[in-house]
């Protein structure tokens, strides 16, 4: 089908999320029709209860309340819960994974890789030692109802034995659909540079992105 790959930066205030995303899929045969590169970008507050949809390309954005967030999730509440049911049913599946004895250094951090095979491959590389802060944890849990996004990769590792608060580094998956690659580049406390967590002046405000 193709092959993904994303690159992406997350930003965490006391009150905050930012995530800047850049995603390239390119497909083949049929699907080359479907090939395109977006750079996009989220900002939640529990400030003033919005959520703010950045596309950087075309330099626009829009703009959401919490509650309007939350009457549109009630429309889908049925669609919702077969998802769910799938992802219950392949989480079930997955019962072949290995993981690795000894660290790698991958991408400049010290991490341990779990291979698991379920259709196709995956390749997960995590920190034991790099753990998501305390704040980090308690703000993604309450944003948690108004960020729903394909790039979110902080997948639970709890059914491994692995702490779930554990930093993923690296991820690779290969499939007869494709593949999708996911590297951390850097992680860091930020420093409060106010203006990373705005949208840029210059953009135009729009009813949807």
């Amino acid at each position: 089908m193709g092959s993904m790959q994303s690159e992406s930066k997350t930003i965490y205030s006391e009150d905050t999320f930012f995530s800047n995303v850049e995603f390239a899929f390119k497909g083949k045969g049929v699907a080359r029709l479907m090939s395109r590169a977006m750079h996009t970008g989220t900002i939640i507050s529990l400030n003033d209860s919005t959520v703010s949809n950045i596309d950087f390309k075309k330099k626009k954005y829009s703009v959401k309340m919490f509650d309007d967030i939350l009457k549109d999730k009630e429309n889908q509440n049925d669609n919702e819960n077969q998802d769910e049911s799938i992802d219950e049913k392949i989480n079930e599946e997955y019962n072949q994974f290995i993981i690795s004895e000894t660290p790698e250094l991958i991408n400049g951090f010290e991490a341990y890789k779990i291979t698991i095979q379920e259709n196709g491959t995956n390749e997960i590389w995590f920190s034991k030692t790099l753990k998501e802060p305390d704040f980090v944890i308690k703000i993604k849990n309450e944003i948690s109802e108004f960020q729903n996004s394909w790039a979110d990769i902080s997948i639970n590792l709890n059914e491994f034995g692995i702490d779930k608060d554990s930093i993923i580094v690296k991820m690779s998956t290969e499939s007869e659909d494709g593949n999708f690659n996911f590297d951390l580049i850097s992680f860091q406390k930020f420093l409060g540079d106010d203006e990373e967590l705005k949208v840029p002046e210059d953009f135009k405000k729009v009813r949807k992105i």
